[in-house]
């Protein structure tokens, strides 16, 4: 009887160990399960994490192309001129058919920066045929429409290419890439833009200043003080270094602008003031320029290879107004002075009247007059101030169409009131898109 008590008490202590094992094993599977679960979860919400980054980056990157935007234009024309004889040289009235088109790309890669840029083509040069066959009939050529055309007829070239970065507000902005100085300087609201304006160069741009302008790398900077004030800034390489002997005569020694990209290089500051009165906008622009590189003297003799003409830099200052004078009306001044020891024509004057919707039914026509004269170097031969008369008017056939009948007529051209006087005349369609 002992010894089966004795037994009996043996296997309930056995198995009261054998639960309690039991138990512990349950337990630490418990732990190891919930161990588990904890992973899975924490697994779970970084890959919902990173899943919620990658919607977030997705919607910042759709939200960033949607600000990429493509425009453009073309631009039909045919330009005649009677134009007889330009000291001495006889010209046959030239004239022919143009165009000229625009592919333009902006895009926002964050709010406060933008990306520009501009592919050119365009070939015919109306008028300024003249121009091939003397180097300089003119002071100011009659056809800005061609000025920027490739060389090879057809093809697009990239003009412009650069970035605008804004800070403080956009109270100061940095402009870093491939364009011209005109961007920032020089610039007018009505009398700027010849494929929508005038076609003339007095009405487009300072023709002073025009000879030291090219699209090349450059670094711009505009700062606004205050509101109604601006300051704009402009450093560009050039595409001249020095002066050269070409085996007949001393000349500006061309190169890329990629080289020696700021090796005496370009450089401008405009001051602009726009104020509003009684509800009317007008701009105030001074500025001043100064290409440093090498320009031969006016009147120094180039064609002696062992005697190296003097040189002086290419600077001038010039100022460009524009004002409302009614809500769909403005005037517009310019004038310029440039180093008189460099500069075939070294001083500019110009103006006029821009009226939109003179017609009552017809509210986005507009009819643009300006007269400009350019003053000959008082050490050339002729001194004959050389007038330029131009007036378009752009008929809106659509939002995206418009044709524009143009006319100049030029005084005195090349300084010589001795030569026969310019007509040439110009009808223009412009489409955009």
């Amino acid at each position: 009887m002992r010894r089966a008590l004795l037994a009996l008490s043996a296997v309930l202590i056995t198995s009261q160990g054998a639960v309690a094992q039991t138990d512990q094993e349950i337990l630490r599977e418990l732990q190891q399960l919930k161990s588990k679960i904890s992973q899975l979860e924490k697994e779970l919400k970084e890959k919902n994490s990173k899943e919620e980054e990658v919607e977030k980056e997705v919607e910042e990157i759709k939200e960033r192309l949607s600000t990429l935007e493509v425009h453009g234009g073309v631009r039909l024309y045919y330009q005649g001129a009677s134009v007889g004889k330009i000291d001495g040289q006889d010209f046959s009235n030239p004239n022919g058919v143009g165009y000229n088109a625009d592919i333009e790309l902006t895009f926002k890669p964050d709010p406060s920066g933008e990306f520009y840029m501009r592919l050119h083509s365009g070939a015919g040069t109306g008028a300024d045929k003249i121009f091939e066959k003397a180097d300089e009939p003119l002071f100011a050529n009659l056809n800005t429409l061609a000025d920027d055309n490739p060389d090879t007829e057809g093809t697009f070239k990239m003009l412009e290419a650069y970035y605008t970065r804004s800070f403080f507000n956009d109270r100061l902005s940095v402009v870093v890439g491939k364009t011209e100085p005109f961007i920032m300087i020089d610039d007018n609201e009505y009398a700027n833009d010849e494929t929508t304006q005038f076609v003339g160069k007095p009405f487009v741009n300072n023709p002073i200043l025009d000879p030291e302008d090219s699209f090349a790398p450059m670094v711009g900077l505009t700062l606004i003080p205050a509101d109604g004030f601006e300051v704009d800034a402009v450093v560009q390489s050039n595409d001249t270094a020095g002066i050269t002997y070409d085996g007949n005569e001393w000349v500006q020694k061309e190169k890329s602008v990629y080289d020696n990209v700021f090796d005496q290089p370009f450089y401008a500051v405009q001051l602009k003031y726009s104020p509003e009165f009684n509800g009317l906008k007008g701009n105030y622009r001074i500025y001043f320029w100064d290409n440093s590189a090498d320009h031969i003297k006016i009147g120094e003799q180039t064609d002696n290879q062992n005697r190296k003409p003097g040189t002086e830099d290419g600077w001038g200052v010039g100022v460009s107004f524009d004002q409302q004078i009614t809500e769909n009306a403005g005037v517009f001044f310019r004038a310029a002075y440039g180093n008189k020891n460099v500069y075939r024509d070294d001083k500019f004057l110009s103006g006029g009247i821009s009226v939109e919707g003179l017609i009552l039914s017809r509210p986005k026509d507009v009819l643009g007059l300006g007269v400009a004269s350019i003053f000959p170097n008082k050490k050339l031969e002729h001194h004959s101030p050389e007038v330029h008369l131009e007036g378009y008017y752009r008929m809106a056939i659509s939002d995206n169409l418009f044709i524009t009948p143009d006319l100049q007529y030029v005084f005195n051209p090349h300084g010589n009131s001795s030569n026969d006087n310019i007509l040439a005349g110009m009808v223009r369609a412009e489409f955009s898109f």
